[in-house]
């Protein structure tokens, strides 16, 4: 089975074999410049012809090797083969001159020009290796004893470290999609813990915050229910609203002036144009914060008050009833504060309670359009 290759080794695919040939035309070009100093004989022409080529030939396959890879692959091998071979006119060269040279770093690079293809570089190896020799015997000096050898060796050393280049890419791979996958599970669980704490806070909003009502009702009139319970059903079975569509806060908060037990005084200046999670989070804080003065600020008239102020969404809620002082309030009765700000803390609002004993109790929402 073929494995796709991941980014790292991509890129690695893509920085070897756009930097091997520019290697092998740099030591290619070095090489024949001082093969021609020392070659004046008639035989320069051919060399001279040698020397662009398997430059020139280099160089325009590490730009354009993407267009045409068999056009390359190709000339590579004939140009190889031809190095090889012009010891028969250049004079034989066993290991010291530059034809040797230009055939010991192709040998080297045509693994890293053909990361993909490891059966090409051995093709180019193996051709450049044995034309050489061919070439060397063709000269009449015969095979050299060690000539072959080093080549062999070279190119074995340089795919083995092409192998353990590619290895090292694919761990890397690997690691990055481990982490990936990851992050994929974490956001997932983010997002599942989001979507219960929200449908938590829903229940808590509708369902909960009725029941509570009828569990503390004292006066036998439950008038108020079939129209609290129906409320409680349709944001229970609701869509969410859609988070692109502002929704007008002030005629969510004028459906609380009929609040069970209370007459909510309500000066709210509309409209009041707002996101909908900010929007029923001032929403239904008013309505947490309603329902803890009916239990226990003993003022049946709250205010609330709503405006725009230069920007600012500001809502208030104020009773006259008994108030309290919020730093003698234990940590475990403190639900009711911490729950208003955190829902605003998390639309990007901000919620302060303040109170004194006999000064009664003020709620203030604000929220930055900006």
């Amino acid at each position: 089975m073929t494995t796709v290759p991941g980014p790292c080794e991509r890129h690695l695919h893509a920085a070897i074999a756009w930097c091997a040939p520019l290697l092998r035309a740099a030591v290619t070009g070095l090489c024949g410049l001082f093969g021609l100093a020392g070659n004046p004989g008639p035989a320069l022409p051919l060399a001279v012809v040698l020397v662009v080529v398997a430059t020139a030939l280099p160089c325009a396959q590490s730009r354009w090797h993407a267009a045409a890879p068999s056009v390359f692959l190709t000339g590579t091998a004939a140009v190889v083969v031809l190095v090889g071979l012009s010891q028969v006119v250049l004079g034989a060269q066993p290991k010291s001159g530059w034809l040797f040279a230009i055939v010991s770093i192709t040998a080297v690079t045509c693994y890293s020009e053909w990361p993909t293809r490891p059966v090409a570089g051995h093709v180019l190896a193996g051709l450049a290796i044995a034309a050489h020799s061919a070439g060397c015997v063709l000269a009449g000096t015969g095979v050299p004893a060690t000539g072959p050898w080093e080549l062999v060796v070279q190119a074995l050393l340089a795919w083995t470290g092409l192998v353990l280049v590619r290895h090292a890419a694919r761990l890397c791979d690997r690691l990055v999609a481990r982490a990936e996958r990851r992050r994929v599970a974490a956001a997932a669980e983010r997002a599942q813990r989001t979507a219960d704490r929200a449908y938590l806070a829903m229940l808590h909003d509708t369902a909960s915050t009725t029941l509570l009502m009828v569990s503390t009702d004292t006066t036998g009139d439950f008038g108020w229910l079939p129209a609290a319970a129906r409320r409680d059903v349709d944001v229970l079975t609701s869509h969410p609203p859609d988070p692109d569509r502002d929704v007008d806060l002030a005629e969510l908060l004028a459906t609380l002036t009929g609040y069970p037990g209370l007459t909510v005084r309500t000066d709210v200046t509309g409209p009041l144009t707002v996101p909908p999670r900010p929007a029923y989070a001032i929403y239904h804080g008013v309505r947490e914060a309603l329902s803890n003065v009916r239990r226990h600020a003993g003022d049946r008239t709250p205010a609330l008050t709503g405006y725009d102020r230069d920007g600012q969404v500001v809502v208030r809620l104020a009773d006259q009833g008994r108030g309290f002082d919020p730093d003698l309030v234990p940590a475990h009765r403190r639900g009711l504060a911490e729950s208003i700000r955190a829902r605003m803390a998390a639309v990007g609002g901000v919620a302060e309670v303040r109170s004194a004993p006999g000064a009664g109790t003020t709620v203030e929402w604000t929220w930055s359009r900006g």
